[in-house]
């Protein structure tokens, strides 16, 4: 029972758009409709619903409300509601389709900046920063069984030492700009 319904609204109060989801799903803004700036204007309708309760709401609000494109109201909805995208699973083909027409593309500076500070703005619970920790513990460590190395102008971490040249420690910035 994680899923909710929820509405945005215009100036005046009134919806104009209606939607189910969970977790972050009410501010994320890739939505074909765009999220209201004020959080005001960002309302929940039913929290603590199951998947199908939440679908059922959000056809029903639809519904009673009408849909502009059909002239039958007022909200900007493009369906009736409740097709959502819970539990569906992709094929390996659809997977790989999708990675093939990601690779190559390149984020301008401003679409980067943007992820940085959404990433930032996320919150873990105590719980998943522990899940986190300990996935990365032990052998799991992407620099588990490494030691440092440096040949008195780079470092490097290695299992093995990388070259005769290398000793083993790691040598600080300072040290380094010292002696070039």
């Amino acid at each position: 029972m994680e899923y909710y319904t929820y509405a945005y609204l215009r100036e005046d109060g009134t919806p104009y758009y209606i939607g189910k989801g969970k977790a972050g799903r009410i501010t994320n803004n890739l939505h074909r409709i765009a999220v209201p700036k004020e959080k005001e204007r960002i309302i929940y309708l039913k929290k603590n619903l199951t998947d199908e309760e939440a679908r059922k709401h959000e056809i029903y609000m639809i519904a009673v409300l009408g849909r502009k494109d059909l002239g039958t109201g007022i909200l900007r909805n493009m369906t009736d509601g409740g097709e959502g995208c819970a539990g569906r699973r992709l094929s390996d083909e659809t997977k790989k389709k999708l990675s093939d027409s990601h690779k190559g593309k390149k984020f301008t500076d401003e679409h980067k900046r943007k992820l940085s500070e959404a990433a930032k703005k996320k919150i873990f619970t105590k719980e998943h920063r522990h899940n986190m920790s300990k996935g990365l513990s032990g052998e799991n460590n992407p620099s588990f069984g490494k030691k440092w190395w440096n040949n008195g102008i780079e470092n490097k971490l290695s299992k093995e030492r990388p070259g005769d040249d290398y000793i083993l420690g790691f040598l600080h910035k300072y040290w380094m700009s010292k002696y070039k």
